[in-house]
C-alpha cells in the first residue's frame, strides 16, 4: 500500500481570528446597492434640510404677525418654525436610520452613519437656505414700532 503525505503549508487554510471575512464586511457595507440607497437618501436629505431651514425663515416672516400694532416683542412665528425644523430633522433621522440599518453591518455603525448623513443634509440645506434668504436665518424685525 502506498501512503500519501500532504504538505500542511500548501493546503492549509489561511489563519483568521474568526469566521471568514468577505470583502464587503471589511468596508462595513452590506451590499453596493444598499450603500447607493444610503447616499441617495442623504442627497434627498439636502432637499429636506433646505425645506426645514427655509420653513423657519418663512414662519418668522412679517405677514405671520397679522395686524398687531406692537412689534417690540418676540416673533410668535418662531416657535412654529422651530417645531417644523425639529420634526423635519427627526423624520430625516428616522429615514436615514432605516436605510443605514439596511446598508451597514452593525447597529453602532448605522447610528453613526445616520448622524453623519443628517449633519451633511442639514448643513448643506442650511447653506442653501441662507443663500436663498440673503443670509438671514429668521426674518429681521424692524427697530421702529409699527405705524399704520
Amino acid at each position: 500500500m502506498v501512503q500519501r503525505t500532504v504538505e500542511p503549508a500548501r493546503y492549509a487554510a489561511p489563519v483568521t481570528t474568526g469566521a471568514a471575512v468577505r470583502a464587503d464586511e471589511r468596508t462595513g457595507w452590506t451590499r453596493p446597492g444598499w450603500a447607493a440607497l444610503y447616499w441617495v437618501t442623504v442627497a434627498l436629505g439636502v432637499v429636506g434640510g433646505t425645506g426645514s431651514w427655509l420653513w423657519l425663515y418663512l414662519a418668522s416672516e412679517e405677514a405671520t404677525r397679522g395686524a398687531t400694532p406692537d412689534r417690540s416683542g418676540a416673533n410668535p412665528g418662531i416657535p412654529l418654525g422651530l417645531v417644523g425644523l425639529v420634526v423635519g430633522h427627526v423624520l430625516g433621522f428616522v429615514l436615514l436610520m432605516v436605510t443605514t440599518r439596511l446598508a451597514r453591518h452593525g447597529l453602532r455603525s448605522a447610528v453613526w452613519f445616520a448622524l453623519l448623513g443628517l449633519v451633511i443634509g442639514s448643513g448643506v440645506g442650511l447653506a442653501l437656505s441662507l443663500s436663498l434668504t440673503g443670509g438671514d436665518l429668521v426674518v429681521p424685525w424692524p427697530n421702529a414700532p409699527y405705524t399704520p
